[in-house]
């Protein structure tokens, strides 16, 4: 790389942080020696470049100097190529025609040969599912520019409407639909709204009280507050929580050492404010308020408004179901690998390994009488479901993914499933999803309180 490269490199690496970055980490980004990122640190500095910061304290480029980047490489072509058609595909009609203006515009200033790769570009954006939408998405776009108050009829997931003045800050496109975050006047609090599900919309004119950033860094702090393992668990309602509709709240009945680990996995990847109820095994499970819940007297169950769920899969199909932003339900065509593996795991694969770590060992009869087949037969057939594959069911990570991937990750570290490459890699690529790892800590800090003598994390 010549030095001219390197500093402009430099250059664009400095842009990329808004907060001051070492030296180290520029070195080793750069694959240069300290010494020498100060010399090239000095020349820009030199050149006119306003950079903060000192050896030992971390540097900072200020606004201020423009120097040219350098002509695009091929996968950042190729991004940008891809990034564009997929607001062209998914995006409202003024964004679609604004992505393919912004493709012109960019087609327009490539040398011939990197404009003929932009046309050529392998990479494709897929047909993907199409929600009716009633008005412009532009008004909303516009309201949000201009922090504006907003009049909208809003029919929730039951039906019901209802007309409510929001503060619309930010818009979410997912695969299947689009979701408006904003403050409800209604609630008193941060509400999500389904695009598809409003009716009608009408601007007030007039601007919100407070500007849209703040909003925006209020509403993440409540989602930290709901949903983070790190405070979801302190026993304490937050303002939020008591100003939550309660036929929405989402009510966690668990005890972190059992199956409801796998619960917590997915309430972690849903995104949703919930509450956990956390109980012992033995009486408190079987307490006439608990049975009321889940006759079983077994965890987990969850109530969503009035809506009660048991069974770890049952409840992972049912929120994967009933928050489609979320995106853990996988697009039709893949519903049938998706529905097969959820509820082989949840049937006879738990009950072949459960069998077989207990001792017993099934006659061909028995295999038959219980329905699950033999042990070497659920391991083979599972085996080659995720063979080479990342994800269970098509090629998107799903509620299936979770409930199969937590059976066998525990299975190998309990010993209950036997390890094999295609376990492993299955896994491997699963384990260290933060969502997941947000619940772990959780169990190990349980399991910790429990070798210790005291209670556990309660909620």
């Amino acid at each position: 790389m010549s030095r001219t490269t390197r500093l402009l490199d430099l250059m664009q690496i400095l842009r990329r942080h808004r907060r001051p970055v070492s030296g180290t980490v520029l070195a080793r980004e750069l694959d240069v020696s300290l010494r020498t990122l100060y010399r090239d640190i000095a020349s820009l500095r030199a050149i006119g470049a306003e950079i903060d910061g000192e050896p030992g304290m971390g540097y900072l480029l200020r606004p201020g100097l423009m120097l040219p980047p350098l002509m695009f490489s091929e996968e950042e072509l190729e991004a940008l190529t891809l990034g564009l058609r997929w607001v062209g595909r998914r995006a409202d009609d003024g964004l679609s025609r604004a992505a393919g203006d912004a493709l012109a515009k960019v087609a327009a200033v490539l040398p011939a040969e990197l404009r003929h790769r932009m046309a050529d570009s392998a990479l494709w954006v897929g047909a993907g599912w199409e929600t009716p939408q009633v008005f412009d998405l532009e008004l909303l776009r516009r309201a949000i520019r201009h922090e504006r108050r907003l009049l909208i009829d809003y029919r929730d997931q039951k039906g019901e409407r209802t007309r409510r003045e929001i503060w619309p800050f930010a818009i979410a496109f997912f695969e299947s639909t689009r979701v408006v975050v904003a403050w409800c006047e209604l609630r008193h609090a941060y509400r999500s709204f389904r695009a598809d599900r409003i009716a009608a919309i009408r601007s007030l004119g007039e601007r919100y009280p407070r500007p849209r950033a703040v909003l925006a860094k209020e509403w993440q702090a409540t989602l930290l507050t709901d949903s983070d393992s790190t405070s979801a668990y302190s026993g304490r309602a937050t303002p939020h929580d008591k100003e939550c509709n309660m036929n929405q709240q989402i009510v966690f009945y668990t005890n972190p050492l059992s199956r409801a680990g796998i619960v917590h996995w997915m309430l972690e990847e849903l995104g949703q404010p919930y509450r956990m109820e956390v109980l012992d095994f033995g009486a408190p499970m079987k307490s006439p308020e608990y049975l009321a819940i889940n006759p079983m007297g077994k965890v987990p169950a969850i109530r969503h408004g009035d809506t009660v769920v048991t069974e770890a899969a049952a409840i992972c199909a049912y929120l994967a179901e009933a928050f489609p932003e979320a995106g853990l339900l996988p697009m039709p065509e893949a519903r049938g690998d998706y529905y097969r593996w959820l509820f082989f795991a949840a049937g006879p694969m738990e009950m072949a390994l459960s069998l077989r770590h207990a001792g017993f060992t099934l006659t061909p009869e028995q295999e038959m009488q219980f329905g699950c087949g033999s042990y070497a037969a659920v391991v083979d057939s599972l085996a080659k479901a995720v063979a080479g594959r990342q994800y269970i069911a098509g090629d998107t990570f799903t509620a299936a993914d979770i409930y199969v991937g937590s059976h066998i990750g525990w299975g190998m570290q309990f010993g209950t499933l036997e390890k094999r490459p295609e376990f492993e890699a299955y896994w491997a690529g699963l384990k260290d999803r933060p969502a997941n790892r947000r619940s772990e800590a959780y169990i190990a800090e349980a399991m910790q309180a429990q070798v210790a003598g005291s209670a556990p994390p309660t909620s």
